[in-house]
């Protein structure tokens, strides 16, 4: 399991690993919050990017108390499956996001529109994926299917809302009125999953090998 207040590497200290998580929770609450002002509060739960996001936030001020109370087991424990969430989360999404839509909508969408799309399945992950292999910490195999939870979660929300909302207003690979809709929720899920293990599997083998180092 590990800690996330013990640096991996020994070119980052324990201060400075704290300083980027720090840097990187003011970089993601803007990027959480403006979407919802610049459009509305059902943009809280409307698109799995911003799904991506606030989880990628509330993991990373979770990471950051955690390492600032190590002894604190329950937060520790709370951080560390928040963490876990969030990278099958943001992982399958920019996945899904790369796959689907910029074949798509990338032809009618503005330049602006296009920088910021990308820079959302960018950033997150980037520091997602940076503190767990920045961080001497371990994911758990099986803790993959929380994030599969809240992927499903996910689907049915957004199913919820095209239904009662008779609206098509979701990424492509969500269009509900198409009879693909429900094989390729399915293959996100399970996908998000194998994606899930190769992560497990690069970090396992990357930190035993700093371990026998």
């Amino acid at each position: 399991m590990g800690n996330f207040e013990t640096p991996t590497v020994n070119w980052i200290s324990s201060k400075g690993l704290q300083q980027f998580r720090l840097c990187s929770i003011f970089v993601l609450i803007p990027m959480m919050v403006v979407p919802i002002i610049l459009n509305d509060l059902t943009y809280l739960y409307r698109y799995l990017t911003q799904w991506s996001i606030e989880i990628a936030t509330i993991a990373t001020i979770l990471i950051y108390f955690s390492a600032k109370n190590p002894d604190n087991v329950k937060l520790n424990k709370i951080a560390l499956i928040t963490f876990e969430i969030a990278i099958y989360l943001t992982v399958a999404t920019m996945v899904s996001f790369w796959v689907s839509f910029p074949n798509i909508y990338f032809c009618c969408i503005e330049t602006y529109w296009k920088v910021a799309l990308t820079i959302s399945h960018i950033i997150p992950q980037a520091i997602i994926l940076s503190n767990l292999f920045l961080s001497d910490v371990k994911i758990n195999l099986k803790h993959g299917i929380f994030g599969a939870m809240v992927g499903i979660a996910y689907l049915i929300t957004d199913y919820l809302r095209h239904k009662t909302q008779e609206t098509f207003d979701t990424y492509e690979f969500l269009q509900w009125g198409t009879p693909e809709a429900i094989e390729i929720s399915v293959f996100f899920i399970i996908g998000g999953y194998i994606f899930y293990i190769v992560i497990w599997k690069i970090n396992e083998s990357f930190k035993n090998e700093i371990d026998i180092r």
